[in-house]
């Protein structure tokens, strides 16, 4: 039995007519407009950090340079996933191209956090990541001794610089507030290439 073939009718396409509006119409509509705009309220950042919102524009880490920062990482996380799923890459540069992604991934996540916390976790900063973040130390730690622990390239208050791996915690002692106040007669005095002690 041959099947029979079934016709359907189609409606035609209806062309929707555009408006015509006159140059009177036109700056209604643009005044209208313009009053609305001026009328709307600022944005108010609820779950923003208060202090990151009252850095100015030019500041590094202010909210605009972050705002970027984030736009830019998604950018080229979005690049690195479409080269990671490229056929004829090879598994080496789909590899490659996945952990940068997700390097770019976790990059943005480290700036919506500084954008909601304040405080930035990340090593780097920048665009394209290019800047080291130094740390900032806040709450010393001590040995028993009463000799400070430090680590190479944090920021400490006591001594209000970065330490480096040619500093000597003896060499440094004397900054510290708590050092000098309570130095005895029997200790230097003076931190140079020859030792002076004090004669009483």
């Amino acid at each position: 039995m041959a099947r029979k073939k079934i016709v359907v009718a189609r409606k035609p396409l209806k062309i929707k007519k555009t408006r015509k509006i006159t140059e009177e119409h036109k700056e209604k509509l643009k005044a209208r407009l313009a009053k609305m705009r001026a009328n709307r309220k600022p944005a108010e950042y609820k779950n923003l950090n208060k202090y990151v919102l009252a850095l100015p524009d030019e500041d590094r880490y202010s909210f605009k340079t972050v705002k970027e920062w984030i736009k830019e990482s998604k950018i080229q996380a979005s690049a690195f996933a479409a080269t990671s799923r490229n056929k004829s890459a090879t598994p080496q540069e789909k590899q490659k191209a996945s952990n940068a992604a997700d390097n770019k991934k976790a990059y943005v996540r480290m700036c919506e956090h500084y954008l909601k916390h304040g405080d930035w976790v990340s090593m780097f900063s920048g665009k394209n990541e290019e800047h080291k973040v130094v740390p900032k130390v806040v709450a010393m730690a001590y040995y028993p001794d009463g000799t400070p622990k430090r680590n190479v390239g944090f920021w400490y208050p006591d001594i209000e610089m970065v330490w480096t791996n040619d500093m000597d915690e003896q060499d440094y002692a004397y900054l510290r507030e708590d050092v000098s106040s309570n130095a005895s007669a029997s200790e230097p005095t003076a931190i140079t290439d020859k030792q002076f002690y004090s004669s009483t």
